[in-house]
């Protein structure tokens, strides 16, 4: 079915799919007499200036009234009781999440008679605890957004609202942002009712409406920032909540055009630099809205239908500083190194010929390296006619034969002067990553009747990276990102049961499209290809001290959805303003990564150098030319694709009760779920820290696989978590006016975090091990011969492939994956707060607030289970000796088993090694899930 066919199709389902989903904002109040004695049964009615629809409700026996669950935007009201003049109010601005009061007196006198007012409420907030800010339509359309190598997005206002701060990253506020001392990056975003978390990477909030769906200021109608002790409804974050609504369509047509510049000649020049840097941004776009009048179809006297949509195109041609690399000289490409000298002494380098390597008879052991006292000795390379220093003569058989030329017949030549920091690019590189990008939102709204309303919103984001390259793309190392593409879609139905019952129900589907391609991923033709390796999928990886390298090799896609579907009733009753709902999200991650499957090849100085003289020798280059390589590796895969799942569930009850007309109190409980991450197939593996290991002398600690497929290295089941369900968060607050003009409001409430893993890796993607492997070549005698040729590549070399299903597979490396097992409890805090409020003129009031918070179980990666006991570090430097095998004691300490010192290929066998609580595994085992953290924070907050 196309796109325009399901639109339609969500539109007319009515009225079983019906109704816009609101802002969460509300209108309240009392309708009283001039004595002010309540006045019962008063009927109201609520009109939108901009599409005309309307709502009615009654007073209760009390006299009081509430609107809920309103859209943004500018109403009148209008008031009317028998015996009572009719009371209209004119423009009442409705913001996003805003609990207006809004109290009416109407005056003695017949139906014919009227009064008429225009005047907004009163900015006071006479009902809720919560700290908030807004971001006007005002502020989005007067406050510009400077262009600054990407898409503009409106909440990157959110700078300006107290308890925001940054890091210092004025330019992009990403990655860095903190909300009232809250989690780094842990806040939340709600885009027309429906979070954008980004699948189960778990990134949200104010950073990903950033730089993931960057919310197009032309699009946003406004947005509200929760801050602190907000309602309920709320959840899945210990910080605050972003909250947007778009732009709809109104009773008119209207529309714009639009065009941001930045350009060089308008830029000054920075300090320190001899010119502008070219930079030229443009951000253009178009926007129209208005009512779809399509007689029977969209538009009677019961239907309704209005559309708004915003294109915005960011393009870039700009560029940074161009960078200074070492490319080997003509004459070094060709084996004469004459030009290889010592920038400080000028003295020539020597380069020998590692064929001629021997053992000096007149060594000895007993005394320190040196130029008296070398190991091995070689000669040095002497040009054909043997008196010409550092030239490979050209008839040599390995020159003649070499493969380096495969890859700098593409290499340019130096444009600079000397042997190093002699190149650089003569087109500089753009100065972003995702360069192009183009967004598109559109939202169709259809009223039907006065009950139901129902809204469709389709947010779209690509970014096409810029295909660049510091050398020709054949031999290039650099990579780049293939179109990468953003939705954000929604779907929203508000029902109004009986004016004082409603309900809002919401579906979300959000997704991430996000492609890395190496530049050179087309060549694998193009370049020599090494023998013996995985495959030839891309070209392999060429490594040259003291020179730039060759080839990227490798390709990295995924693919991050969340589904999510919330529901919330709202139903006054009396002096109650009772809400109850839930929300579901499946959130998933598709990983894919391949690199090195072509091989990598390193090449040193030492291989044509000289092991023991202080003064340097050698050439990578001219190892490079002869084949002998320092040190090679691939990647063996079995596992390239994994399937990442995570589900979250919520539950909440609230009550916002107006006790007496002056004191409201808000009471409620929210319950989170958040399950661990898991691999949907069971493909990951990660450390179990207590199981023994049988090749460890039964130390503890191995490599177990999720499920039951691995035989005995099977772990059971699919992550290594408790799924922890006592996520009951209270909360409760009151909001007091002392005075008409000046509001006491104070809450305490406990937030709970959603379950992720730091990282960018969803806790599953670096839990590969067993079902990959990694083969590395080195030298057998520290350098003095190759660890193989390359035109020989692996061929001749024997080794195991995966899959390992093996409990001691990482025994000696770096583990992939470490979760701890008791890190299945989620992060929260306690957030409490007292807030002061006066208005002093109807447009101008001051609120200062003391907000408080209180961090417990914060993931903070500052607690790895495999360290050093701090009174061991009164070794000192014994702590770096290293065993050399056979040895069984080093500086009174002994191996921890039978073995160890062989088993060690990762990391060396010190001593310090050898102490660790897990000494057969590298590295301190920092778990994705350990929430050891806490914090305290403290804020007077002031605004006007």
């Amino acid at each position: 079915m196309s796109a325009c066919g399901l639109l339609i199709l969500l539109l007319y389902l009515a009225p079983t799919i019906l109704h816009a989903q609101g802002s969460g904002a509300s209108i309240s109040g009392a309708v009283q007499d001039p004595s002010g004695a309540a006045i019962p049964s008063a009927e109201l009615t609520l009109r939108a200036l901009t599409t005309g629809a309307t709502a009615k409700t009654t007073t209760g026996p009390e006299g009081l009234y509430s609107f809920q669950n309103l859209l943004t935007g500018a109403y009148d009201l209008a008031v009317s009781a028998k015996g009572f003049r009719d009371y209209e109010q004119r423009g009442v601005l409705v913001n996003i999440d805003s609990k207006l009061r809004l109290d009416v007196r109407l005056e003695v006198g017949t139906a014919v008679q009227k009064v008429e007012v225009t005047a907004n409420a009163s900015p006071l907030n006479y009902d809720t605890p919560e700290q908030k800010g807004t971001i006007t339509p005002q502020t989005l359309e007067q406050l510009p957004l400077i262009l600054s190598g990407h898409t503009r997005s409106a909440v990157a206002f959110a700078r300006l609202l107290p308890g925001v701060t940054t890091g210092g990253d004025e330019d992009h506020l990403n990655f860095n942002t903190r909300i009232n001392g809250g989690i780094n990056e842990g806040d939340e975003a709600v885009l027309d009712g429906a979070s954008i978390i980004d699948g189960s990477l778990g990134q949200n909030g104010i950073e990903l409406a950033v730089t993931g769906h960057p919310f197009s200021p032309e699009a946003i109608q406004e947005i509200t920032l929760l801050t602190a002790n907000y309602d309920p409804q709320f959840g899945s974050t210990a910080s605050a909540v972003t909250t947007a609504v778009t732009k709809s369509g109104t009773d008119a047509w209207h529309g714009e055009g639009y065009d941001l510049l930045r350009n060089t000649a308008f830029n000054a020049r920075d300090f320190g630099i001899p010119k502008r840097p070219k930079d030229i941004e443009s951000d253009f776009g178009w926007n129209l809205g208005g009512p779809i009048k399509i007689p029977k179809l969209a538009w009677s006297g019961r239907k309704k239908t209005y559309a708004f949509a915003n294109y915005e195109g960011f393009r870039l041609r700009g560029s940074v500083l161009a960078p200074v690399i070492n490319v080997p000289t003509m004459p070094e490409r060709q084996g004469d190194f004459s030009d290889w000298r010592d920038a400080t002494t000028g003295q020539l380098i020597p380069v020998y010929d590692p064929a001629t390597t021997r053992s000096n008879p007149n060594y000895d052991p007993n005394k320190a390296l040196g130029p008296n006292n070398l190991p091995y000795l070689r000669d040095q390379f002497m040009g054909c006619d043997g008196h010409t220093p550092n030239v490979i003569c050209p008839s040599d058989p390995r020159l003649v034969n070499s493969l380096a030329p495969g890859w700098f017949k593409y290499l340019p030549p130096p444009n600079l002067p000397g042997i190093l920091n002699n190149y650089t690019p003569p087109k500089p590189p753009t100065s972003t990553v995702n360069g192009d990008s183009t967004t598109f939102d559109l939202r169709v709204d259809q009223y039907i009747h006065e009950s139901d309303h129902v809204s469709v919103v389709v947010h779209y984001f690509g970014s096409f990276g810029n295909r660049q390259s510091i050398l020709p793309e054949q031999i290039s190392y650099d990579s780049f990102r293939q179109p990468n593409y953003d939705f954000a879609n929604r779907l929203n139905w508000d029902h109004t049961f009986r004016p004082n019952l409603l309900n809002n129900f919401n579906l979300g589907y959000n997704d991430i499209l996000s492609i890395g391609v190496c530049v050179d991923a087309g060549f694998a033709d193009a370049v020599p290809k090494i023998p013996g390796v995985q495959n030839h999928k891309f070209p392999p990886q060429i490594g040259l001290q003291d020179f730039v390298g060759f080839g990227c090799s490798g390709r990295f896609e995924t693919t991050r959805p969340a589904y999510i579907a919330n529901d919330r009733i709202s139903w006054v009753r009396g002096k109650h303003e009772l809400g109850w709902g839930g929300e579901y999200r499946a959130l998933q991650d598709k990983e894919t990564g391949n690199g090195n499957e072509s091989g990598s090849f390193y090449f040193d100085r030492l291989n044509t150098g000289l092991l023991g003289i202080a003064s340097p020798s050698g050439n990578s280059v001219a190892s490079f030319l002869l084949g002998d390589v320092a040190s090679a590796s691939e990647t063996i895969y079995t596992l390239e694709n994994q399937y990442i799942r995570q589900k979250y569930v919520a539950l909440y009850g609230s009550d916002t009760w107006k006790l007496t007309p002056k004191l409201t109190l808000n009471y409620g409980v929210r319950w989170d779920l958040s399950t661990p991450t898991k691999e949907k197939y069971d493909h990951v593996s990660f450390i179990d820290p207590s199981r023994a290991n049988p090749a460890t002398g039964n130390f503890p600690g191995v490599l177990v696989f999720a499920g039951g497929k691995a035989g005995s290295a099977s772990f059971g089941r699919s992550y290594p978590e408790n799924t922890w369900y006592r996520g009951f968060a209270p909360r409760i607050g009151f909001a007091y006016s002392w005075t008409p003009k000046t509001v006491v409001r104070a809450g305490y409430g406990i937030f709970y975090q959603l379950l992720t893993y730091p990282g960018w890796n969803s806790g599953v993607s670096p839990g590969r091990d067993g079902f990959n492997s990694s083969v590395v070549f080195g030298s057998s005698n520290g350098g003095i011969t190759p660890a193989l040729l390359l035109q020989d590549g692996f061929t001749g070399k024997t080794y195991d492939v995966p899959p390992f299903f093996d409990l001691t597979f990482d025994n000696g490396k770096y583990p992939g994956l470490y979760r701890e097992f008791n890190g299945g409890r989620p992060p929260y805090m306690q957030q409490w707060n007292l807030t002061v409020e006066h208005q002093f003129t109807p447009d101008f009031y001051i609120s200062t607030a003391y907000v408080a918070n209180k961090g417990t179980r914060i993931i903070s990666q500052d607690a790895p289970l495999n360290v050093l006991n701090p009174n061991l570090l009164s070794l000192g430097n014994k702590l770096i000796d290293q065993f050399q095998p056979g040895q069984t004691t080093l500086d009174g300490v002994p191996v921890p088993y039978p073995g160890w010192v062989e088993q060690m290929q990762q990391c060396p066998a010190s001593v310090a090694q050898a102490l660790l609580p897990y000494p057969q595994f590298c590295g301190n085992l920092v778990s994705g899930s350990e929430n050891a953290g806490n914090s305290t924070y403290h804020s007077f907050q002031a605004k006007a």
